[in-house]
């Protein structure tokens, strides 16, 4: 609950209680000599009549009556204030509000430090606010609905963010597992019809063409028709490598991941290196593709070996 309210005083209450202090000191003082000279009358045991002069000061009287009613008054204020403190207390327990919502700028002021207007301005609002309590109570519970409204929208706002975030990282990680079961099918393929090149039983058998040749990069220019021809600009440093090495787990040390890239790097290079290739299949390669495969070939071995020197270094 908030402190008591200290109200500033106008010019004229200041005045008033100016004059209603002066009124008391002079009533004790009259009351103090009176009291002296009547003992002294009592120990001499004469008796004598109150003078005229020390009648009641009815306009003494009369301001502490004044007094009295406006402590009262006060005093009833101040417990109406915590009434309304309490009441807008208790309809701010319905969500976790900001102070500078839950406190209206009546509240909020302090009457220390307003001028005369700010001040009067500031004691005509309490006023309204004790005369309407109803409507004052409404509001402040409209208010605090209010609040409890924008918080949810607030956390729903959030969590709504938070689901979508969830389901984009989600779809990425499935794109990504998806391109990764692609490329490993890709690889597969690639050594199983390598292997079947290789094979003695099936090495004479049937032409040989520019797309029949597995070439260890992924050719964007493979969907379609298998006319589609290959492109020697396709062949870099970039497409060999993200074939040949893949990325590999956390538990393979850097030791294991240099010598698996070196061999195979090195078996690649075996396969492509132009003599090599020429001996075993350029027999078998139609003489409309000898030109396309003879300069695809020299550029996948020109490749691997400016990696195999990246490698080594």
């Amino acid at each position: 609950m908030p402190g008591p309210l200290h109200l500033k005083r106008t010019p004229a209450e200041e005045h008033a209680r100016a004059r209603r202090k002066a009124h008391k000191a002079a009533q004790r003082k009259r009351t103090r000599e009176a009291g002296t000279s009547s003992t002294k009358k009592h120990d001499d045991d004469e008796y004598c009549p109150p003078s005229s002069s020390h009648r009641p000061d009815y306009d003494a009287i009369r301001a502490e009556l004044e007094d009295m009613q406006f402590r009262e008054k006060m005093r009833g204020a101040f417990e109406e204030d915590e009434r309304l403190d309490g009441i807008n207390a208790r309809f701010n327990d319905y969500a976790h509000i900001p102070d500078r919502w839950a406190r209206d700028a009546h509240d909020a002021a302090d009457p220390q430090y307003m001028d005369d207007d700010e001040y009067a301005e500031w004691v005509r609002q309490g006023m309204w606010k004790k005369n309407h309590a109803r409507e004052y109570e409404e509001q402040a519970k409209r208010d605090a609905e209010k609040a409890a409204k924008r918080a949810r929208e607030k956390e729903i706002k959030a969590e709504t963010a938070r689901i979508e975030r969830l389901a984009r990282e989600q779809e990425e990680r499935r794109a990504r597992e998806r391109q990764r079961q692609r490329g490993q099918e890709y690889r597969q393929r690639y050594e199983q019809r390598w292997k079947a090149l290789l094979d003695p039983r099936t090495r004479d058998h049937g032409p040989l063409t520019l797309r029949d040749i597995p070439w260890p990069f992924f050719s964007t220019n493979r969907k379609g028709s298998d006319s589609t021809p290959l492109n020697v600009e396709d062949i870099t440093p970039e497409a060999i490598t993200t074939f040949l090495l893949p990325d590999v787990d956390g538990t393979t040390t850097p030791d294991d991941v240099s010598r698996r890239n070196r061999d195979k790097l090195k078996e690649t290079l075996l396969r492509f290196h132009p003599d090599k290739f020429d001996g075993r299949f350029m027999h078998r390669v139609p003489a409309s593709d000898i030109e396309s495969v003879r300069e695809a070939v020299g550029q996948v071995a020109r490749v691997l070996n400016v990696l195999m020197s990246g490698q080594s270094s």
